[in-house]
């Protein structure tokens, strides 16, 4: 059932030509169950609508067909409370750029199959000038290291970032910070048109969004889980395409930013799930490391929702103690950002006090 998953899922971004002919009944409502734990219900579904035939029974097709079109409106309602936020955002004088989210939709054969979250928006000013003023503005929870969650924005949660992302290694989160405000200025000016006139929105460029997405995916599998809805989100990014020199300085900053290990199990789950091409590799693919992520995700699901190993209540001791046993499971494939959680920890939490 697994590889008529993947060969459907194949189908439906385009890698392949075959639809898969052979599909059982029961086997579509496993393909069903298994494109929800992914969130990949709508791009599924995309492919579906492409094949004329060899589709679920009736019954399952309209339960699928109301649930796309539940991912199809909230992409739009997504669309236009970025563009609301950013417009607020930039009336009170900050540039933003929205980040992953509704700007990899315009990435996708079709931008609204894409299962949509809340909405992450990177603002510009400096964590102390940004911080200020969304407490101001907004009932935040606790401020951590790269953003804070301001609620409900128009219906839809939103987190505002001073950072756009983070590493435990704190000699390579240096380095990663330091490029984040070399490149900024083009984030924070680099305008898109969203779907059926929604508006305009920043969003980061495809060069900086491959290094970006590959640290999110990284703080994904080290501290919550991993899901193929991310993993397919980097396969449109790097479909975009790039140069050899690009390709060259994207190897570069993966090795100097700590996350070329998770770089090379990405592009063995690309290359065995999704075919990318060797051409768009941008690090040659592990296959050790490959396959115990594609482990990894296709027992935990997006997030690490489903995964049996985590409990997703409890104490905080509860939650540290499972954070420890995560971390002596992945320091064998992930050495340096599992060794150096627990002195990020540290160093957090007098981050924490010091902007409370």
């Amino acid at each position: 059932m697994s590889e008529h998953f993947f060969q459907l899922l194949r189908y439906s971004i385009g890698a392949v030509d075959e639809f898969p002919e052979d599909i059982s009944s029961e086997e579509w409502g496993e393909i069903h169950e298994m494109a929800l734990r992914q969130s990949l219900l709508g791009v599924i579904f995309y492919g579906i609508q492409k094949k004329s035939s060899a589709r679920p029974e009736r019954k399952l097709l309209l339960q699928w067909y109301a649930l796309n079109e539940r991912i199809r409106q909230r992409n739009q309602q997504l669309n236009q409370v970025a563009v609301d936020l950013s417009g607020f955002f930039l009336k009170e004088g900050f540039r933003t750029c929205i980040l992953k989210g509704q700007g990899n939709t315009l990435n996708y054969p079709e931008p609204y199959i894409r299962t949509s979250g809340d909405i992450d928006i990177w603002v510009d000013g400096g964590t102390t000038v940004v911080l200020a003023f969304v407490r101001k503005m907004f009932s935040c929870s606790k401020a951590i290291y790269h953003h804070v969650d301001v609620g409900k924005y128009k219906g839809v949660e939103v987190e505002v970032h001073y950072r756009p992302s983070f590493m435990n290694n704190l000699f390579c989160d240096y380095r990663m910070q330091r490029w984040f405000e070399q490149v900024s200025k083009e984030q924070f000016s680099h305008q898109v048109e969203l779907p059926d006139g929604a508006g305009r929105i920043c969003v980061p460029t495809h060069a900086f969004n491959r290094i970006y997405q590959m640290a999110h995916i990284n703080n994904h599998v080290i501290h919550e889980g991993i899901g193929l809805r991310q993993l397919v989100d980097y396969y449109f990014v790097l479909k975009q395409g790039f140069t050899e020199e690009e390709r060259v300085e994207d190897e570069m900053l993966l090795r100097k930013f700590g996350l070329y290990k998770v770089a090379s199990a990405v592009m063995y789950v690309l290359r065995v799930v999704l075919h990318l091409e060797d051409e768009l590799m941008i690090v040659p693919a592990d296959e050790r490391l490959g396959r115990f992520l594609l482990d990894e995700i296709m027992l935990a699901g997006n997030f690490g929702h489903y995964d049996d190993r985590v409990r997703h209540d409890g104490s905080r001791l509860a939650k540290n103690i499972q954070r420890m046993r995560r971390d002596m499971r992945l320091v064998w494939y992930f050495p340096s950002e599992c060794l150096w959680e627990p002195v990020f920890r540290i160093y957090h939490f007098f981050w924490r006090l010091r902007h409370k």
